[in-house]
This record gives structure tokens, C-alpha cells and sequence, in this order.
């Protein structure tokens, strides 16, 4: 059996074991990239590579450098987001993050966005680590945050020129959105995340 079948049927294999896709490509030499999107943490993934490379049916896989490549997405974003909202951390950390950059006086290379507050990247900041350091980031923590989940991903979901729901949403327009919720007054901050699509600029 080839080498590239072999990776093919290892990646087949780890998706089945670990349910989220999971993908080996070739790079260079005895280099190989393992990909996935969420799911479990490197240390995770590497035990159940180490575990499957045991066995007889990826023998030829064993003297291959395997580079494991985590990739996250925008579902992952939005459930570390609401579950730190529901656990009362998220406010927290998006005060101090923020007033540390101010104290910093940090500054953000390129345009600056008139919107891109301290508190929006520190609310960045925050999630992305969530993500980066949660197995499984993109299952929601409690049954009550799978609607929040739904409702944030839908906010932030862009319309093209003809009306047309388009399939990326972005954590920069989650950021954004999920920020105005927060900053409202009390007494105006709705139960659930006002859905309301944001246009595609022009």
C-alpha cells in the first residue's frame, strides 16, 4: 500500500475516533501535516496518532515527521464566548485586558477601525485563548447556551448585495456584536441576542 493511501485511511481512522475531520497532507520530504478544526487538544490528538501509529495497519507512517496543525472555527468562537459570558468571566476579562492595553498604550498595525476599542481586542483576546486551550471548544459547556450559540452566530452573519445570507460569519463581527450586547444599559440588554445581520460593506 502507497504511503499516501496509508495517511488517507490514518486520517479517516482519527476522524472516526476523535468525530471532527481529520485530515494528513503531504509537505515535504518525511514531513507530513496532521489538520483538524476544534476538537481535541494537541496533546489529545498526539496520544491517539501515537496509539493508531501502534498498531500494524500505518506501519509505513511510523518514520514520517507528523506536524499536528489545529485549526478552529466560528462556532468554536462563539460557544468559549457565551460560555464565559454564562460563568460571569467574560466581563472581567475583557475590563482587564482592556485596561492593560491601555496602560500600554498599545496601538493596532493597519487602518484603525473607529469600533476597535480596547475592550473589543481584549474581548478577542480572551475567546481565542478559550479556544486554544479547551478540547473540544465548539460543543456548547451547558444546554442552555446552545441557542445563545445560534443566536450570536446568526448576528454576526453577513448579507451580500442581493440579500443573501452569506455562509462565513467572523469572530471580528461576533466580537463586535457580542460587545454591544454587553455594554447596553441593563434594562435594554435582551434575554437572548438580538438577531440582526449585519450587511456586506461595500
Amino acid at each position: 500500500m502507497s504511503r499516501t493511501r496509508q495517511a488517507f485511511l490514518l486520517g479517516r481512522h482519527l476522524t472516526e475516533v476523535t468525530d471532527v475531520a481529520v485530515t494528513l497532507e503531504y509537505v515535504s520530504g518525511a514531513e507530513w501535516s496532521m489538520n483538524w478544526p476544534d476538537g481535541p487538544l494537541y496533546d489529545e490528538m498526539r496520544a491517539h496518532l501515537d496509539e493508531a501509529l501502534a498498531g500494524y495497519r500505518f506501519a509505513d507512517m511510523r518514520d514520517r515527521k507528523v506536524t499536528p496543525l489545529r485549526g478552529d472555527t466560528s462556532r468554536s468562537w462563539a460557544a468559549r464566548a457565551i460560555a464565559s459570558r454564562r460563568e460571569c468571566t467574560l466581563a472581567t476579562a475583557v475590563a482587564e485586558g482592556a485596561a492593560h492595553r491601555r496602560r500600554m498604550g498599545e496601538r493596532q498595525l493597519g487602518t484603525p477601525d473607529p469600533r476597535a476599542t480596547p475592550e473589543y481586542y481584549a474581548l478577542l483576546q480572551h475567546v481565542q485563548e478559550l479556544q486554544r486551550t479547551t478540547s473540544y471548544p465548539e460543543r456548547a459547556s451547558a444546554p442552555e447556551d446552545e441557542p445563545l450559540i445560534e443566536d450570536l452566530l446568526a448576528a454576526a452573519t453577513r448579507t451580500d448585495q442581493h440579500g443573501h445570507r452569506m455562509r462565513h460569519v467572523s469572530k471580528y463581527d461576533m466580537a463586535h456584536v457580542l460587545l454591544a450586547v454587553e455594554q447596553a444599559p441593563a434594562g435594554d440588554q435582551p434575554p437572548r441576542l438580538a438577531v440582526v445581520p449585519t450587511k456586506e460593506e461595500a
